[in-house]
């Protein structure tokens, strides 16, 4: 998917956008149970990601 930029259905915004937001709310609810601030891990995430990338 990932080098084709596509979702591999069809028709299916819906499903796609369903499917993303299960995920978002799965890695809020481990990051919950693990003690882990999911605002600072995402900030630190990026602020790493854009150092890599030069930005």
């Amino acid at each position: 998917m990932a080098q084709q930029k596509r979702w591999p259905k069809t028709n299916s915004q819906t499903e796609l956008e369903y499917k993303l937001g299960e995920n978002i709310w799965w890695l809020v609810v481990l990051a919950e149970r693990s003690g882990i601030d999911i605002r600072s891990a995402i900030g630190n995430f990026l602020t790493s990601t854009e150092q890599l990338l030069g930005k």
